[in-house]
């Protein structure tokens, strides 16, 4: 995984998907999380950004996605478990063809679980959403193809 160590702080390269579906986007987080973000995860070394979020939904879920075009670049300051964090995120549009149904359901990342969850879009300012340009852009219609770039923020604190 593309995930660097330099000087106590840790760069990352880290591709997520937006699947919207029924007026809901699905979200995931840690249990001991205060915020949810997008699925997806960081990419290995020699890996399409594209073939990573295929991946990280395959580990993390289980199920197979289609991949769309990308939406939003975005570089990110941010310290996380007291750790200050640089990253670089590549975010698609995503489908999941083999989709169920829209309930809650656990996932895996790891030997820990991830809380996957589908919100209302109308609703997302009313819950803590990382990055936080999120909240904003998910609720165009249509999605606006952008490039975003925010200072440190401290999850830890968050």
């Amino acid at each position: 995984m593309i995930s660097l160590a330099i000087d106590g702080a840790l760069f990352n390269y880290r591709v997520a998907g937006v699947a919207l579906l029924d007026g809901k986007v699905l979200l995931h987080k840690t249990p001991s999380d205060k915020f949810w973000s997008l699925p997806g995860g960081r990419a290995s070394l020699f890996e399409f950004s594209k073939d990573t979020l295929v991946r990280e939904m395959q580990e993390e879920t289980g199920m197979d996605v289609d991949v769309g075009e990308m939406l939003w670049v975005s570089e990110n300051f941010f310290v996380y478990n007291g750790i200050k964090h640089h990253e670089l995120g590549f975010y698609y549009k995503m489908e999941i063809p083999s989709l169920a149904d829209q309930n809650d359901f656990i996932g895996v990342e790891g030997d820990g679980e991830l809380l996957f969850k589908w919100h209302p879009v109308a609703a997302l300012s009313t819950i803590k959403i990382y990055p936080e340009f999120l909240t904003t852009e998910l609720a165009q219609n249509p999605l606006r193809v952008k490039q975003f770039a925010s200072g440190f923020i401290d999850l830890d604190k968050a």
